[in-house]
């Protein structure tokens, strides 16, 4: 092997065995609080040690026992998470797992055939055991490596397994046929090899524990929600519970007679080892360390009980309601509205205020707007909207002569403001409200409006006769219309102006997998558009000055641009949901809000920009690191390299003895290519090394920098 080959061996164990976590400051919560995110899954790990994961890589960690949870940045975590000790542990990732040997703090990724790992042993040796389709999977060396145990019949979906010891296990299904048929497999030699199980019912099993190789359970879904048990080892079956008040999920033990199951807002406790159960209607997705101490998740907030669930103490400070829309009238003082409510801030976000609109009927307020620092105007549902002429103290509640959702307006002054609805109406007022001009459909669903001054304005949506984004311009003051129908837009989602009146418009269009989202920005009030794509639908755009702007996707996605909207830059956030309201009170200092109750805030414009130029947004197929151009080269090069999938990356020079001599990128990135131009002014001539890193990938190519 020669110098070159045995260099880039040695870079490829040097950096897939120290694989760490980058993270980035930007974005935090405001409301709820400590974490904000859906909830999906909590573990007990330990005496006193408690986890909870959920949506956009989070992860919470207690270490008495529930009664205080600490939030840990993590943007690699899962929704899932199995812990087999205080420190250890596993949550899922996309064809492979995600593996924790300190306590939550760092994961690595694993490439392996399973996405999670849903059980394991620990006697006489710990084992990992994963499903994936009709195969299941077993790892002895905790999850770096992975044997194939049992390939079912390619039409038969595996949901649960179980090994009470590492030489016993049973795995369930169903053949989705047109009756469901049940499938139950055995093992008593640690998956070298499996027994079909017979069985005489026909529904989809996806649940399963057993306490010893003769006693088990599992659970149906489907026609019948029932649980059944064997005292036989699956030989035959009795029905003991019939789940005539939810649906059953996962089953567990404390010991031989004590387990319970648990659905998602239900909880059946037995004692006598499953002959009897009690159903109790806890109200939560509960997790019990025992029949007393738990900890329960409902959407975005998390309980503890320590009474079996008669009562849970609340452990998410704030409040939940759907926010669309958010705007400040100074640095301190902010508004956003609810269903039914607004709410208003003097004090940076941290705490708000709510008024009620007192409006009998369903009604949320979809836009909010302050032409001054005393005038306000909230559209909401039903044609109506809410005044306020003292900054928010009291709210005055105004008819439109509509009867639509009131989604879009904008008023360029106290008395002239422009609104529109859902289902195709464009209607003007003159004087603050009071009164406002004859409604005309034009058979469109509006989103948005936005106005520079009391004459021109832009309103977006979604064109139905064409199935098409439609924007719409006027230059005297609503009198008539411009259309235009960008062909690479579904939807128009959002609209803004920046200071030097360039004027862009967010959206997303359609593709045979999922919503792409797409900016469109003119310079000359819509003569011309530039047209930009991303991998993420997106929901708001705002610009606080010329230059700088944010837009805000899915996935943990913030976009930020410097350079007025040539150029988008991905930032990571911390809401794994797309934030509908965004509002900025300087370059730096932004707030944005979501329909799913969350409140985020930055005081750092986002976060630190990579330092890598996105070349497309077009979702590769697979990671791939090219070779530079030119090679060789004198003094520079540039480097590009795909990644698929959102990820932290990292992009590094190496010289010839394998000493770092540079780093590109050490971020997280989110799918698309990217190039960098590499200036070798600085370096010597010879051999250099660039590798690029992330999520379990490493590749490594050779330049040569000659002077």
């Amino acid at each position: 092997m020669n110098i070159f080959k045995k260099l880039k061996f040695f870079l490829f164990l040097l950096i897939l065995i120290n694989c760490k976590s980058f993270s980035q400051d930007g974005w935090f919560w405001l409301n709820p609080l400590p974490q904000g995110n859906y909830l999906t899954d909590a573990e007990y790990a330990g005496n006193n040690i408690v986890y909870v994961s959920g949506y956009g890589g989070t992860m919470m960690k207690s270490t008495d026992n529930g009664v205080s949870f600490s939030v840990m940045q993590n943007k690699e975590c899962g929704e899932s998470i199995i812990f087999i000790n205080e420190l250890t542990g596993f949550s899922n990732s996309t064809n492979g797992i995600l593996k924790t040997t300190n306590g939550g703090n760092n994961w690595r990724y694993i490439p392996a055939p399973v996405d999670s790992v849903n059980d394991f042993s620990t006697s006489p040796q710990i084992s990992l055991y994963g499903l994936k389709n009709n195969k299941v999977y077993i790892s002895n060396d905790l999850g770096e490596s992975w044997n194939l145990s049992l390939t079912a019949y390619p039409d038969n979906i595996f949901y649960s397994l179980h090994f009470p010891t590492n030489n016993i296990g049973f795995v369930v299904g169903y053949k989705p046929t047109v009756f469901s048929s049940s499938r139950i497999h055995k093992t008593t030699n640690g998956g070298i090899t499996w027994d079909t199980i017979p069985v005489n019912f026909r529904f989809r099993t996806n649940g399963v524990y057993f306490l010893n190789a003769q006693t088990g359970f599992v659970t149906t879904f489907a026609n019948r929600n029932l649980l059944l048990k064997t005292t036989n080892g699956g030989a035959g079956w009795d029905t003991v519970y019939n789940f005539i008040n939810g649906t059953a999920g996962q089953i567990k033990f404390f010991d031989q007679n004590n387990g319970y199951i648990r659905g998602n807002s239900d909880t059946w406790l037995t004692t006598n080892q499953g002959n009897n159960w009690t159903y109790s209607y806890k109200s939560k997705n509960t997790f019990l360390k025992n029949f007393n101490d738990g900890i329960g998740l409902d959407r975005y907030f998390l309980f503890r009980t320590t009474n079996g669930g008669t009562n849970w103490l609340d452990l998410t400070s704030g409040f939940m309601d759907s926010f669309y829309d958010v705007t400040f009238i100074n640095s301190n003082t902010g508004f956003t509205g609810g269903n039914n409510f607004i709410y208003k801030t003097t004090n940076n976000g941290i705490n708000w205020t709510p008024y009620y609109l007192g409006l009998i009927t369903y009604t949320g307020v979809n836009s909010i707007v302050f032409p001054d620092t005393n005038t306000g105007f909230a559209g909401i549902d039903g044609g109506r909207f809410a005044r306020t002429t003292n900054a928010g103290v009291n709210w005055q509640i105004l008819e439109t002569g509509q009867t639509d959702h009131l989604y879009g307006i904008s008023f360029p002054s106290a008395d002239t403001g422009y609104a529109v609805t859902k289902w195709g109406y464009n209607i003007k007022t003159i004087n603050g409200g009071l009164n406002w001009s004859p409604a005309v459909n034009d058979s469109c669903q509006y989103e948005v409006v936005s106005f520079l001054n009391s004459l021109t304005g832009f309103t977006g949506g979604h064109k139905n006769a064409l199935d098409n984004a439609i924007i719409k311009r006027t230059t005297n003051g609503g009198n008539s219309w411009t259309a235009y129908y960008p062909d690479s837009m579904y939807n128009v989602r959002d609209l803004c102006f920046s200071p030097n009146n360039t004027f862009f418009v967010a959206g997303y269009k359609l593709n045979s997998v999922n919503f792409n989202g797409v900016i469109a920005r003119t310079t000359n009030l819509g003569d011309t558009w530039t047209i930009q794509g991303f991998p993420d639908r997106i929901s708001a755009v705002y610009f606080y000055s010329a230059l700088t702007g944010y837009a805000s996707a899915e996935n943990n996605i913030m976009y930020k641009t410097t350079n007025g909207g040539e150029n988008w830059f991905a930032t990571y956030c911390v809401n794994y949901f797309s934030s509908y309201g965004l509002y900025f009170t300087d370059d730096n200092t932004g707030y944005a809000v979501s329909p799913y109750g969350q409140i985020i805030k930055t005081t750092t414009g986002g976060g630190v920009l990579i330092s890598v130029e996105p070349q497309s947004y077009v979702v590769p197929h697979t990671f791939n690191l090219h070779q530079n151009y030119p090679n060789p080269f004198n003094p520079s090069t540039k480097i590009k390299f795909d990644i698929p999938k959102a990820m932290n990356a990292s992009l590094k020079i190496y010289d010839i003895l394998g000493r770092e001599v540079s780093v590109i990128v050490n971020d997280f990135l989110i799918p698309g290519t990217y190039s960098f131009d590499f200036d070798g002014s600085n370096f010597s001539s010879g051999v250099y090394f660039y590798v690029l890193t992330g999520d379990g990938f490493v590749e490594s190519k050779k330049m040569l920098l000659v002077k």
